[in-house]
């Protein structure tokens, strides 16, 4: 009488081949998810130079001067009064649309909390003199530097990933300017130029090197750099 071989796993077997999974899955999760995230970076530093790029648009048709001012009626800049300044990157954006972009979609940033979903494209009417629809809260992760122009120093930053607070980013990634955890940064500057730039692990800041040879926060103004008060940082609603 001969016996049948079973070709099922004993329990052993089963245990090991799942152990193996298990092994290859924590192998394979943190490499697809560092390339999932330096592709949202890239997408990032993408959309932040389009933004750039409406901007000095903006000021060719404005004297040079990028978008320093409220929404107002009409959307007349050279009628609107040149105080009080923007009060969210929001506001100074709003002078973008829909002459110089159309659609809010390149202000979202996977991953941010400062837009946790897709901007609606409802734009406010060409007539309106108050932001309500552009650009509404939940539809830009981007700060801006006030008061720039066309032919100021092109190494002056002008666009970043929002800030969490004043000019420091956060390493809790689920908290507004936490997107890439404190540990780099989308930044275009007043050329159009722009790279992901490393955020300094003490400070939480984008340093740079000041005529000292000392490292600082490069949206802090000092005396080799530009004016804080006439070029505040303001971050996104």
């Amino acid at each position: 009488m001969t016996r049948k071989n079973s070709a099922a796993f004993t329990l052993i077997e089963l245990l090991i081949v799942i152990t193996i999974i298990a092994v290859l899955a924590g192998i394979a999760l943190p490499a697809y998810n560092g390339v999932k995230e330096r592709g949202d970076q890239t997408k990032d530093l993408s959309n932040a130079k389009q933004i750039s790029l409406a901007l000095r648009q903006f000021a060719i048709d404005n004297n040079g001067a990028y978008p320093s001012k409220m929404p107002a009626a009409g959307q007349d800049y050279s009628a609107a009064p040149a105080t009080p300044l923007p009060a969210t990157s929001n506001d100074a954006f709003w002078w973008l649309f829909p002459t110089y972009l159309q659609s809010e979609q390149i202000f979202a940033v996977n991953g941010s909390a400062y837009t946790p979903s897709n901007p609606d494209n409802k734009l406010d009417p060409t007539t309106a003199g108050t932001r309500t629809d552009t650009l509404k809260q939940g539809e830009n992760s981007y700060s801006y530097v006030v008061g720039l122009t066309d032919t100021s120093n092109p190494t002056f930053p002008l666009i970043a990933d929002g800030f969490a607070t004043g000019t420091k980013y956060t390493t809790n990634k689920s908290a507004k300017g936490g997107v890439w955890s404190g540990k780099k940064a989308v930044v275009v500057l007043c050329d159009s130029s722009g790279q992901l730039m490393r955020v300094d692990p003490t400070s939480l800041q984008v340093q740079r090197t000041n005529s000292a040879g000392a490292k600082v926060d490069m949206f802090t103004g000092a005396t080799d750099w530009f004016d804080a008060t006439n070029n505040p940082v303001v971050n996104p609603q």
